[in-house]
């Protein structure tokens, strides 16, 4: 089964704050050498970093249930996760660091093998955990 990824105001947030940054430092530049070249050198950065942000991100991110692991997938990236290295899922609360695979602002950490950890944000969280208990329970019981 597959899960796509669940977006949300968040991505706006970062574009918003990305674009307040280098407008501050094309101001910076334009006031202090008077040239406006870095207006369209920061501008063009920018649009390139929100298409990547609000459209390429979101529909490259998804999570896949397959016969023996969790395959999760943004980008070029991927993640194979065994189904009998499952500990647990829980929802993430406040900053996160780690490895990450989200598109939205709430999301949900798995936690697998001893020590790690992956942050994912799948569009239908009841459902992904469902499956997730499920598979969790058939390969503990397997191995």
């Amino acid at each position: 089964m597959v899960f796509k990824a669940k977006t949300d105001g968040f991505r706006w947030a970062i574009i918003g704050f990305v674009f307040l940054v280098y407008t501050g430092v094309g101001l910076l530049i334009y006031y202090t050498e008077g040239d406006t070249a870095s207006f369209y050198g920061l501008g063009s950065i920018w649009l390139m970093l929100s298409i990547l942000i609000v459209w390429v991100l979101p529909a490259t991110t998804r999570y896949t249930f397959l016969e023996d692991h969790l395959l999760c997938q943004s980008l070029g990236f991927k993640k194979r996760i065994p189904y009998h290295s499952l500990r647990r899922v829980e929802p993430a609360n406040g900053f996160y660091v780690g490895w990450k695979m989200s598109t939205a602002w709430k999301c949900i950490v798995i936690h697998y093998n001893k020590y790690d950890e992956l942050l994912i944000s799948p569009e239908n969280e009841a459902t992904f955990i469902e499956l997730f208990e499920e598979k969790k329970a058939q390969f503990a019981k397997a191995n």
